[in-house]
């Protein structure tokens, strides 16, 4: 017995969902669990696994088409044809033409008519991965040929996609049309992250604040005012926009979950505080003169 496992992620035409993914997760793991050789079909573009339009459909006892509608549609007939010597099973569609049915030799049906039943994808561990909030910068004209916002930014969105690593970004403009943006929104967010990827100084700054360990990317060409603040609060994750690369935020990652750094989170937080102060002090003497 082998099967192919299939699902609308297996075409190059479609733009399948993480949902069809994780029911594939599921059916692969019943199939490992009870011992059974199995491949599964991805489409070219995803770059892994085995292409259906490739293999030898005599190698295959069984082809199981896991999630997404049920509907009889070219691509569809195309993958039956193809393999109609192997058992063919639909599992965790819905079935949105009863016509489709004939397809398939046999369907679990995640919802049709009278018919609804839980998605697979509420089953399954959860891989344990840090989430990262990441500031972006534009270009910034003041620095003229210095900036290298644009090249820093593609080298960090690489790298997070290499990666895989959950992201999201964190917007430090004040408006986006047609709403205000507030702080509040900003921090909350930057509260839920383990690690912050920062392009931009405020970031950097809120960032310690919340007690957040931070990947500090300076985007100017011999540093500028993202160097020199992680310097004022004594903060050590900082990179020149030379120095970003999958290597070093590889490395950086790494010392950011440690838990080495803790320590030095808070005294950053800390040291904002009393520079803070400092500053207060200098304003009530001016005012005083």
């Amino acid at each position: 017995m082998r099967v192919l496992v299939t699902g609308w992620f297996s075409f190059d035409e479609v733009i399948a969902t993480v949902g069809d993914e994780l029911g594939a997760d599921v059916v692969t793991g019943w199939l490992h669990e009870l011992g059974v050789d199995h491949d599964v079909a991805w489409a070219p573009y995803l770059e892994r696994g085995v292409h259906w339009r490739d293999v030898d459909p005599s190698a295959y006892t069984h082809l199981v088409f896991v999630s997404g509608p049920l509907a009889d549609r070219p691509l569809l007939r195309e993958l039956s044809a193809a393999f109609a010597g192997s058992r063919r099973w639909a599992v965790n569609v819905s079935v949105v033409e009863d016509t489709a049915r004939a397809l398939f030799d046999r369907v679990w049906e995640r919802d049709a008519s009278g018919v609804a039943r839980p998605d697979l994808a509420v089953e399954g561990s959860v891989p344990e991965a840090p989430v990262i909030a990441v500031a972006f910068t534009p270009a910034q004209g003041e620095y003229g040929e210095r900036s290298e916002a644009d090249r820093v930014r593609g080298a960090i969105e690489e790298w997070l996609a290499v990666r895989a690593l959950p992201w999201f970004e964190v917007d430090m403009d004040l408006y986006e049309k047609p709403h205000p943006r507030r702080p509040v929104q900003v921090e909350a967010l930057l509260r839920r992250a383990d690690v912050v990827v920062s392009m931009r100084l405020h970031a950097l700054v809120l960032g310690l604040r919340h007690g957040r360990p931070v990947i500090a990317c300076d985007p100017i060409a011999g540093g500028a005012k993202v160097t020199a603040q992680a310097a004022a609060l004594d903060w050590p994750e900082v990179l020149s926009a030379e120095e970003v690369t999958t290597a070093a935020l590889d490395a950086a990652l790494d010392r950011c979950l440690s838990g080495l750094l803790t320590g030095r989170v808070g005294a950053a937080a800390d040291r904002g505080a009393a520079g803070n102060a400092r500053a207060r002090a200098w304003f009530a003497e001016q005012l005083a003169g």
